[in-house]
């Protein structure tokens, strides 16, 4: 057994009614205090960039056809970003933030590791054109790379860090969150575009004993 492995199972056991995101200790969650007029118009600019990156691939993408397909005039899109990277950006966290909705448990719900990782795999099933575009691109903006930095940023900060002083291992906390987010994102590429893909619940079961036991006696 290595040592992300006995890291994980401290956490689980220490844990067993947490989720793999403390939705309650979010610093920065989006939202928090923003006008519902702005959070509106964020998200028509928002889902209008992934409808289009899903289209055409967000390099052919001009800020006139994100702003065209929302519906909004230019000047309130640079009212709310820099430029269409900024937006991307807020974007790819905003969609981590989804994902850390949909695996968080109800308070009173046991959720054990297992259950946690599968329900990132039933997140992304549900929106899996956009992730397969997302993943797939890797031109001038590497988005996977991105999504690989924000999922790490959560893992450390809301599974991670609570425990600061549990971990007894050599292996440094990012270390781990690295080591989590890149092998959830090499599992969903792989996922994402086979032909005979295992289920959402196989492959969740997969990631948890990828991360507790490595990759020895895995079945699908």
């Amino acid at each position: 057994m290595n040592e992300t492995a006995n890291t994980l199972k401290d956490v689980s056991k220490q844990n067993s009614k947490a989720c793999v995101f403390n939705m309650a200790e979010a610093s920065d969650m989006p939202y928090r205090h923003i006008d519902r007029r702005i959070q509106r118009t964020r998200q028509l600019l928002r889902d209008a960039l992934f409808l289009l990156i899903i289209e055409q691939g967000y390099e052919e993408i001009a800020i006139a056809d994100i702003t065209e397909r929302a519906n909004l005039g230019r000047t309130t899109f640079y009212l709310h970003y820099q430029d269409k990277e900024d937006l991307l950006k807020t974007s790819i966290k905003a969609l981590m933030h989804e994902l850390q909705q949909d695996v968080e448990p109800s308070a009173e719900e046991v959720c054990p590791y297992p259950i946690r990782f599968i329900r990132i795999f039933q997140h992304v099933v549900q929106r899996q054109q956009l992730y397969r575009a997302l993943l797939g691109e890797t031109r001038s903006v590497n988005i996977g790379n991105l999504m690989r930095i924000y999922f790490a940023e959560l893992f450390l900060r809301q599974t991670l860090e609570p425990l600061k002083g549990e971990n007894t291992y050599s292996l440094s906390n990012e270390l781990i969150a690295a080591h989590a987010a890149g092998s959830l994102f090499g599992l969903l590429s792989w996922w994402l575009n086979h032909e005979a893909p295992p289920s959402a619940e196989q492959m969740g079961t997969v990631y948890f004993q990828l991360m507790a036991k490595g990759s020895e006696n895995l079945q699908l």
